[in-house]
């Protein structure tokens, strides 16, 4: 998908935005981005856990006429990837929603890692283009435990109790900061509290950092692993 991608680029209508464009704004990494796809196999292999084919790109909306004309936008541009997929069977599809701290997501479903990742670069190289890298928060990719199928490699390990160790049906998260180019590890635990607080595994976000940390660019330190609690995936 990643050339389709950048066919659906060289030949949109609107000119200041292409796929030949050399992206120099420190807000925008695409190559940070990409390595995702080589370390959601290190995950897979090592902790049984795999995308759910769920990501999402946040900004902080603005109103501004210009934002929403971004807005529509990577929505129509989206529109034009989800139904040329649909013509070759791929599935691929997208929704927007504005959440109550209004920010902007743009939430994309897809088969594979790799497109996942082709279609948020897109997407943030459009924001981009459009003058709001700065408006730019994060992209978010989710992981599950919660598959029936695990390898013979990790059943060997003592990760091979899935349901145990890591929980049914447990999602965790790699989250992109723009701000810092880096990625960190979320991992929320359980339902909210009765005092309104949410509890994550600490232990084993220092464990996908440590498993992973040399495949992508990896925010070393902690305190800047800010937990985002509803991700609306």
């Amino acid at each position: 998908m990643k050339l389709f991608f950048s066919r659906i680029f060289s030949t949109s209508p609107d000119k200041e935005v292409s796929a030949e464009i050399k992206i120099s704004n420190p807000y925008i990494d695409s190559d940070a981005i990409s390595s995702l796809s080589v370390a959601s196999i290190k995950l897979e292999n090592k902790f049984g856990i795999k995308s759910t084919g769920k990501c999402a790109i946040c900004v902080k909306d603005v109103n501004l006429d210009s934002f929403n004309e971004m807005k529509n936008y990577v929505e129509n541009f989206l529109g034009i990837v989800s139904n040329e997929q649909k013509k070759e069977q791929i599935p691929f599809s997208f929704e927007s929603f504005l959440d109550e701290y209004n920010y902007l997501w743009f939430i994309l479903k897809g088969k594979k890692i790799e497109d996942l990742v082709a279609g948020i670069n897109a997407v943030g190289d459009t924001i981009h283009e459009k003058g709001f890298s700065r408006q730019l928060l994060g992209a978010v990719f989710e992981f599950t435990s919660g598959y029936e199928e695990i390898s013979p490699e990790i059943k060997k390990t003592d990760l091979g109790n899935i349901g145990n160790i890591y929980g049914e049906n447990r999602n965790s998260y790699l989250i992109y900061n723009y701000k810092t180019d880096k990625f960190y590890p979320f991992v929320p635990i359980g339902p909210v509290l009765k005092n309104g607080k949410r509890k994550r595994d600490n232990q084993m976000e220092f464990d996908i950092m440590n498993e992973i940390s040399k495949e992508i660019p990896f925010q070393k330190d902690y305190s800047q692993w800010y937990p985002i609690w509803n991700i609306p995936l």
